[in-house]
């Protein structure tokens, strides 16, 4: 092909051969003393060129170009900085601003590191344990916990009791204990609190149980996890949510859920209920606040979905959020700012349950719907007060998936939903649609078999899940609940494509293959969806790891997976048993080096880049230069 941006006359192109399109370009130059001959074009540009050229290209396109042309694929196998990208997007990972300063081969390292934690058999050493007193935990309370970047939160209607579980990071920071009861500009007591460790914020909500006038719902403060007080970053140390439209006096007011965090985002969503009447209940729209907690701005929308006890939602980024109602609906909204009106862009349809009937009221009047519980990832947004905390790698949204817990009165299953049916494409629907099930589900879900004793927790595209048994169970097959004196097993299982697919076929069968074993979701034997959507499963591949050793079940309350460690949360009468386990690597030599010897790592990343950084500038003449934080803090996975 002709570079035209060359000023050459027609009289000096010479001829191109037939097979030009794979060739290099030649263009003759016409002189009466001498012919030249001059190559034009990409394949005469240095491999190191070349290399930078196809970084500058989106992964998709990258991939096509090593694939469609064989130069390509020689500069590909032989820069590792291509190598380090196509491994990055294997494990469906982006990169954090705390890898500025690693090198390709420390990033190398970090994800073979990571690509070898939750293998086949893994074992788990303890590397954190503690006790914390709390007198009478309400049984309500201990859903207002969570884990994120090693810092484990809890809320106990009165308390927050903060836990610092990374012992990577040194020292151990000592989080003092904060009453919420009531805050100062917040009339009424404190019904939720939720935590950010990244921006080291918390965010308290109080509910406003009189209505008055002015449509006042409730009120949000914003405070520092590490000391209480006013968040510096905020405008107010409080703001009043109104609601969006009249209110009425004999109507109950109820949460969807726990408050979410994104970024400088903060929602809410309520519902309301009408107790006027004992023959039947009356339940409003959902209606959603949307905070902005630094410039103290706050305003209320309604939604399509209706309110009730099975409603849940997911906080995506600052534009997108997904709500799930009792009409079973998953629709996905955006708010691109703060003054528009949320926008339903498309609603995804959830297999159809049965509904049942309450066993102590007219089954007439009284239907019980089935629930929906979302187990997903955790979000990373915002500016960073505490740099430390922050992951070196976070799952990018279309490598993620969400857990979706289908409880009925009949049976209960979990859907495993590819969070790629949210991507960026769907947002930018201008008219809102309607997915059938029959469209999107065999091929964007898996179904499982499941009892609510079974804990499950979600991280990227991994699922942990406690389960009463040692071994993989057999596809469809229906597990018993958890023993109330027993012991249980973690299992991972992860549903990221590009690993299902390197991984050997001959690991379907073979549980003592050191690789994942890789699984199908087949048939189930039974069912709570009804005929119709029933017979729709999907058959894509996953990988399933089991650890050996057992843990016990007495007290058990949740668990939380992150990237390389499981927290586990043991509630009893008058305390919190609080252990954290990370799975032994086991990367080969080959993979990482001759400094890996009996699959123990003699350095980590950090400290080799540290150590080459300080030989460098310890030569430097002009010894201007200091070694940041970043560099000199203790390595992360410290072998």
């Amino acid at each position: 092909m002709v570079d035209r941006t060359l000023p050459l006359p027609r009289s000096s192109l010479a001829k191109l051969p037939e097979d030009h399109e794979n060739s290099e370009l030649q263009v003759e130059v016409l002189d009466p003393s001498k012919t030249t001959t001059t190559p034009v074009g990409i394949f005469s540009l240095p491999a190191e060129l070349i290399c930078h050229i196809l970084l500058l290209l989106h992964f998709k396109d990258l991939s096509c170009c090593v694939l469609a042309c064989k130069t390509f694929w020689h500069v590909a196998q032989s820069s590792s900085d291509i190598q380090c990208l196509f491994e990055l997007y294997a494990q469906g990972f982006t990169e954090t601003p705390t890898l500025d300063w690693v090198d390709v081969s420390g990033k190398m390292y970090s994800l073979k590191r990571l690509a070898s934690l939750w293998r086949s058999s893994f074992h788990l050493n303890t590397i954190f344990e503690e006790t914390v007193a709390i007198d009478d935990i309400p049984d309500h309370s201990r859903g207002m916990q969570s884990v994120k970047c090693g810092l484990w939160w809890m809320y106990d209607g009165r308390r927050l009791f903060v836990r610092e579980c990374d012992t990577n990071t040194k020292p151990t920071r000592m989080w003092p204990e904060q009453s919420y009861t009531m805050l100062a500009g917040m009339p009424f007591y404190t019904r939720s609190v939720v935590v950010d460790p990244l921006q080291d914020l918390a965010v308290a909500v109080s509910h406003n149980t009189v209505y008055k006038r002015n449509r006042h719902v409730f009120s949000v403060a914003f405070r520092l996890v590490s000391s209480q007080r006013p968040h510096p970053g905020s405008a107010r140390t409080s703001l009043k949510c109104k609601h969006p439209c009249h209110m009425v006096f004999d109507h109950d007011f109820y949460f969807v859920g726990q408050p979410a965090i994104c970024g400088d985002r903060v929602v809410v969503l309520y519902y309301m209920n009408d107790i006027s009447s004992l023959e039947s209940v009356s339940v409003s729209n959902i209606f959603i606040q949307v905070i902005d907690w630094r410039k103290r701005r706050a305003k209320g929308y309604p939604l399509y979905e209706l309110g009730g006890r099975e409603a849940s939602f997911h906080l995506l980024d600052e534009q997108r959020i997904i709500v799930i109602g009792p009409e079973g609906r998953m629709a996905l909204y955006t708010f691109p700012e703060l003054d528009g009106s949320p926008q339903r862009r498309v609603a995804y349809v959830l297999p159809n349950v049965p509904w049942g009937h309450s066993f102590y009221f007219d089954p007439a009047q009284i239907i019980i719907r089935p629930i929906y519980v979302i187990h997903a990832s955790p979000l990373f947004h915002g500016k960073a007060v505490h740099p430390d905390l922050t992951p070196d790698y976070v799952t990018s949204l279309e490598s993620q998936i969400m857990v979706l817990e289908v409880l009925s009165s009949s049976w209960q299953v979990i859907l495993v939903v590819d969070m790629a049916i949210f991507s960026a494409k769907a947002a930018h629907s201008e008219i809102p649609v309607e997915v059938p099930w029959s469209e999107w589900g065999p091929k964007y879900a898996r179904c499982f078999p499941h009892h609510p004793s079974h804990r499950i927790s979600v991280f990227g595209s991994k699922m942990a899940y406690a389960l009463p048994q040692d071994c993989t169970p057999e596809p469809g097959q229906r597990l018993e609940e958890l023993p109330a004196e027993g012991s249980f097993y973690v299992h991972v299982w992860d549903f990221n494509k590009a690993i299902a697919r390197s991984e050997r076929s001959d690991n379907v069968y073979d549980c003592n293959s050191p690789g994942c074993l890789i699984r199908r979701p087949g048939q189930l034997a039974q069912t709570c969806f009804n005929k119709d959507d029933a017979d729709i499963t999907t058959n894509h591949p996953y990988t399933v790891a089991v650890c050996p050793t057992d843990f016990p079940t007495r007290y058990l309350d949740q668990f939380f997976l992150e990237q390389d460690r499981l927290t586990l949360i043991w509630a009893r009468p008058s305390s919190l048993q609080i252990q954290v386990v990370s799975p032994s690597p086991t990367i080969p030599t080959s993979e990482v080096g001759p400094d890996v010897e009996r699959d123990q790592v003699a350095h980590s990343p950090e400290l080799q880049q540290t150590k080459q950084m300080q030989f460098r500038y310890k030569t430097n003449i002009l010894g201007l230069f200091h070694l940041p934080s970043k560099l000199r803090r203790p390595p992360r996975h410290p072998e």
